[in-house]
């Protein structure tokens, strides 16, 4: 009798969240019969039942282990195909071993060795897209074929303007997008970051906007309602700039994505949404680097950083104060550079 669901573990932060699309929509290929139901953290998953990549989402609160075994016991009413645990950590390995399923897949550890019937190499130097689909090479036959005997680091590395290489067709995003047509070109500038260290200047942001706005641009700043009130000081500064942060769900900003002509973010969630919409990004890395593999995932994205630093990267994620106390990898980003990367992209 066929098995009718298959699941996806992926509980990490929203930017991983979407680095797992190509994954998820490959499972709906190889499986096109079956139900994709994906476990990530509360408050994440709306957006994907909205694009219709998956059929069932279920949400878990990460500090309640009473959350976990109430999404196993759901999950343990369903007849499951295949577990696929894109999400390392330990907790995420454990709650794979309380649902049952006719194969478990997930990445090489200890405990996974124990957890899953196979276990997958995880690759360091490659884009996390690749690294996440590369979980299926044992259930598909083609996508093991695309990863035998190749290469994928050079992926990582921009080019002298920051341009970084274009993404395999075959590991794409595969969306398109009605493009919004305006008279004025519209900028989406995002100026936060759960991590303090990660967030440009709020001097830099203020003076690209007033730079935009002076070549008549639109420009909106958007986030979520943590970033309210970095966005309205921006916005007293910057006169004209709009101030969107807080009024959109996930689900309502990645659609609204499709308005702009450009993105401008930190290494954040943001960088991957814009690329999820194929809208050209401009993302600033400042503690971490575009080798640790969480490239923006399109042909339109672009890189700013402070390359001169000893320093960098100094943490996966960042840190709520820079280590050595100067935070250099973003104060000497000047404003000006990345404007003329932005220009670039405008023409």
């Amino acid at each position: 009798m066929s098995l009718k669901h298959n699941l996806v573990i992926q509980t990490a932060f929203l930017g991983d969240l979407i680095l797992s699309i190509p994954t998820l929509k490959r499972i709906r290929e190889i499986y096109p019969e079956d139900k994709l139901i994906v476990v990530c953290k509360n408050g994440l998953g709306d957006f994907l039942l909205k694009q219709k990549i998956v059929d069932q989402v279920i949400e878990v609160e990460k500090s309640s282990s009473q959350s976990y075994s109430s999404a196993a016991n759901q999950l343990n009413q369903l007849k499951i195909r295949n577990i696929y645990c894109l999400h390392r950590s330990v907790r995420s390995q454990l709650f794979s071993a309380k649902i049952s399923a006719q194969k478990k897949i997930g990445f090489s550890s200890l405990l996974g060795f124990w957890v899953f019937d196979d276990v997958i190499d995880f690759v360091p130097e490659n884009p996390e897209v690749i690294r996440q689909f590369k979980i299926l090479e044992s259930t598909d036959e083609k996508t093991y074929l695309e990863f035998k005997d190749a290469d994928f680091h050079f992926l990582n590395t921009p080019d002298h303007n920051g341009h970084l290489p274009a993404v395999p067709e075959y590991f794409s995003f595969h969306h398109s997008v009605n493009k919004h047509i305006s008279a004025h070109k519209r900028i989406a500038i995002f100026p936060g970051s759960v991590w303090a260290t990660k967030r440009w200047t709020q001097v830099g942001f203020t003076q690209l906007a007033e730079m935009f706005l002076k070549q008549n641009y639109q420009v909106d700043l958007l986030g979520g309602p943590a970033e309210g009130d970095l966005c309205r000081d921006i916005a007293s500064q910057a006169v004209g700039a709009r101030v969107l942060a807080g009024t959109l769900s996930i689900a309502e900003s990645i659609e609204k994505l499709s308005e702009y002509d450009l993105v401008i973010s930190n290494d954040s969630a943001s960088t991957h949404m814009a690329a999820y919409n194929n809208i050209p990004v401009v993302s600033i890395f400042g503690p971490t680097t575009v080798a640790m593999g969480f490239r923006p995932w399109s042909n339109n994205s672009y890189i700013v950083e402070e390359k001169d630093l000893e320093c960098r990267p100094c943490g996966k994620h960042g840190h709520n104060i820079c280590p050595l106390g100067h935070h250099n990898c973003m104060k000497q980003i000047s404003s000006s550079q990345v404007y003329q990367t932005a220009a670039k992209i405008l023409g």
